[in-house]
């Protein structure tokens, strides 16, 4: 019994100064990820209603019409949260994609072609899909100051016969 005992506190040993040393190596990386979240989770109007026509800033949201006036003027940097297939299929042109569950993959990618500072508008499949929750939310963890999510997405994009790229004929 004994023997157990001193292979738990081993064990749980072994935990801690593997986290001691992972907090210690973040902490002296450039860049590195910051332990607590930087300002408030985005927030939108999605999950099932209707998109937010009247969004402001304050909730964390871009209308369709915001969203054709940033991307006419080139005033944002555009996330598309969908998989790298839907992504192929048709994106708003200059859209850069970042699946939503696979931030980690896309770090590199993320911070050469996206500032810190930059006007970051993110998007998905529509009104009822929140994968640009979820991304604009870890975005902001990671210290994109300036994140909103367009809730109409990929739907309304093209519902209003706005350019695409990619698309593929069906």
């Amino acid at each position: 019994m004994k023997t157990f005992f001193n292979e738990i506190l081993g064990g749980i040993g072994i935990m801690f100064v593997a986290t001691l040393v992972g907090v210690t190596v973040n902490a002296m990386r450039p860049g590195g990820i910051p332990l607590i979240q930087k300002g408030a989770p985005v927030a939108t109007v999605q999950h099932g209603t209707e998109p937010d026509t009247t969004a402001t800033e304050n909730l964390g949201s871009v209308s369709l019409a915001e969203m054709k006036r940033l991307w006419d003027e080139g005033a944002a940097y555009i996330i598309d949260a969908r998989d790298p297939y839907e992504y192929a299929e048709g994106h708003i042109p200059g859209a850069i994609n970042i699946p939503y569950d696979r931030l980690p993959e896309y770090l590199d990618m993320l911070s050469s072609e996206v500032p810190m500072d930059g006007d970051v508008v993110v998007y998905c499949r529509g009104p009822e899909c929140d994968f640009s929750d979820q991304l604009a939310t870890e975005l902001k963890i990671l210290g994109y100051q300036n994140v909103r999510v367009f809730t109409g997405g990929w739907e309304q994009w093209t519902a209003a016969g706005y350019p695409v790229e990619g698309m593929v004929p069906k």
